[in-house]
């Protein structure tokens, strides 16, 4: 039930219906009652979060899913295999997230723009995480997590990964 739930738990489930039906529907071609029902939240748990306009709904979906995928945050307090570990559980759970990740990333769009703000803050926090590795070190890491990601390795492989870095 919702309200037992906490104000993540809220936002994952809303957030994952919202790139759902973005991806199924098409732009704004959702409805908050759709959200509603395809999250298991009321419309007013959503209205009090979200908003009530579809267009506010979707910018906080996308960025608390920005905030969420790449654990700007968190970084250096839960280590690169972790974050990556929790990126791949996440995914899973909502598979939508790296579809929009791929079609927004490049399309000029305020999502794009975050996307590429939000790349360039974990690619400095690597970069404080590892000071001794080069650029290109650095978008190894980068480029073998959206690798693992797209492959969808299980998480429990990531212990095997960055071995090279660590």
């Amino acid at each position: 039930m919702a309200t037992t739930q906490s104000k993540e738990d809220i936002y994952f489930s809303v957030c994952n219906a919202i790139l759902k039906m973005e991806v199924a529907k098409g732009h704004l071609k959702w409805t908050l009652s759709e959200i509603s029902r395809e999250s298991g939240i009321t419309r007013s748990l959503i209205y009090y979060y979200f908003g009530k306009e579809k267009k506010t709904a979707l910018e906080e979906a996308y960025k608390f899913i920005i905030s969420h995928f790449f654990n700007i945050e968190r970084t250096r307090s839960v280590g690169i295999r972790e974050r990556l570990r929790q990126i791949l559980i996440d995914v899973r759970k909502m598979p939508y997230l790296f579809v929009l990740y791929y079609l927004e990333k490049n399309a000029g769009s305020e999502v794009g723009q975050m996307i590429k703000e939000a790349e360039s803050l974990l690619v400095k926090a690597l970069k404080q995480e590892f000071p001794k590795l080069s650029e290109t070190q650095i978008l190894e890491i980068y480029l073998k997590e959206l690798g693992a990601i797209t492959y969808q390795l299980p998480p429990e492989q990531v212990q095997d990964l960055f071995e090279d870095y660590i």
